[in-house]
């Protein structure tokens, strides 16, 4: 059957996804789960799954040019660049007084739904991820009902599979936060912050290669 076929696939593709995928969603999640414990963490978790499943059916109901366009690239990763880099300055230089006071200070649960749903959206390789994966899954399969479906199960096999991971990081993640010290947390959120910022300024060159590229493009 083409369906059980399909669903082993996206189990494969998601497997792999969710063990190599080490985006600003990522570490914002596990950052999450040792500080909000795992109801924030599953909260975050969901919407990071919402926005992946939003930007898969985008992708598979033909919304994969527009996100190819050079324009829509460029402002897109100017956008997350500029959004990745103050989210990883922050957890920088934030003082050890303060970072514990906010610590302590009660952590909205709800608010990480969205934080999550933003924070991946916020990754420009995720769209272009989706794009090349909607795009390998209909290789072979025509445009009729029966090929329409199997390339749905696989899109959902995969997302459901990369959930069922986060919410594995999101269990480890609490545990590791009940054997943290506060000052050892403290340099935990420094260290994510850091790489943020890296992740934050290769977004920034590649923002910045594009924008050369369609500028010689224009003028050839």
């Amino acid at each position: 059957m083409p369906w059980i076929i399909a669903i082993l696939k996206g189990i494969g593709g998601g497997l792999l996804l969710g063990l190599l995928s080490f985006g600003p969603s990522f570490f914002a999640l596990i950052k999450v789960g040792i500080q909000g414990g795992k109801m924030a963490g599953l909260l975050m978790a969901l919407g990071i799954f919402l926005s992946d499943l939003l930007v898969a059916f985008a992708c598979f109901f033909g919304l994969s040019g527009f996100f190819t366009m050079p324009e829509f690239q460029i402002g897109f990763a100017g956008f997350a660049a500029f959004g990745i880099i103050f989210i990883g300055v922050k957890g920088i230089v934030v003082g050890y007084k303060k970072f514990i006071k906010n610590l302590q200070s009660p952590i909205e649960k709800n608010t990480n739904l969205l934080k999550g749903f933003v924070m991946n959206l916020l990754n420009p390789f995720v769209i272009l991820l989706w794009v090349t994966l909607t795009g390998a899954m209909s290789v072979g399969h025509d445009d009729s009902f029966e090929g329409r479906y199997t390339i749905l199960v696989q899109i959902l096999a995969t997302l459901i599979t990369v959930f069922s991971l986060d919410m594995g990081k999101v269990y480890l993640s609490d545990y590791l936060g009940k054997k943290l010290s506060h000052r050892m947390y403290f340099f935990v959120n420094r260290y994510f912050g850091i790489i943020l910022t890296g992740l934050g300024a290769y977004y920034l060159y590649n923002f910045i290669k594009l924008i050369v590229e369609t500028t010689i493009s224009h003028y050839k």
